[in-house]
């Protein structure tokens, strides 16, 4: 399951901007008066106006290389988010390291292998895991298994990665918080693009969550 695309809502709308932009490093794919579209890697990434201020999940993938070039630019901006331990430069399957953009999102960087039929940039490969929060876990894992593959196969009442090694969801229960912090997860609207099978557009029955294939 490759993410395509993601569409979230951003309230520092301009901050949010010129950080994805310039410190992220980002190329600015559109740019209008209520939304803006970047390009992460091979994720497009659109961050939609909103008069309230949302809460996301959601990690970069890159290599060993990029990743120290990001962190030091990240490091002296002091967003980095630390563990229990005090550090900020975690190793699970790689480095990893969580830090927050202008909106108080969490986003974590992770040194994975590249996965696609092409030279290996130096950049960001891509969004291989967004977070969806919503009341229970089993119940988005049971919508989802008529149209995704799940190789995961986790089973937890309050977390699980849901999908391959191309791009997981990262299911959560409502209020559990995201580490390496004490926030709550919350619900706020997602739209994601995957390259599927047999289905065109799924909509959540009461959370603010879309999903659609477009092939790619």
């Amino acid at each position: 399951m490759k993410i395509n695309e993601i569409t979230l809502k951003s309230f520092n709308f301009n901050e949010m901007k010129q950080f994805y932009t310039n410190v992220l490093q980002m190329q600015l794919i559109t740019e209008e008066d209520n939304l803006f579209s970047v390009k992460a890697g091979k994720t497009m990434l659109t961050f939609e106006r909103s008069s309230h201020i949302p809460f996301y999940h959601f990690c970069l993938r890159t290599n060993d290389s990029y990743f120290d070039h990001m962190y030091e630019r990240i490091k002296v901006l002091h967003i980095l988010l630390p563990n229990e331990s005090g550090e900020t430069l975690l190793f699970w399957e790689g480095k990893q390291a969580y830090f927050t953009d202008p909106d108080g999102n969490i986003l974590e960087m992770l040194v994975r292998p590249f996965l696609y039929d092409e030279q290996e940039p130096f950049g960001w490969f891509d969004i291989g895991e967004v977070g969806m929060p919503s009341k229970s876990v089993k119940e988005l894992q049971n919508l989802f298994a008529s149209f995704v593959t799940d190789e995961m196969k986790h089973i937890s009442d309050t977390f699980a990665f849901y999908g391959d090694e191309f791009g997981v969801f990262v299911l959560v229960k409502e209020g559990r918080h995201w580490y390496p912090t004490e926030r709550p997860a919350t619900i706020h609207p997602i739209k994601i693009a995957i390259n599927g099978v047999n289905f065109h557009r799924w909509e959540h029955p009461s959370l603010p969550y879309t999903i659609s294939n477009n092939g790619c």
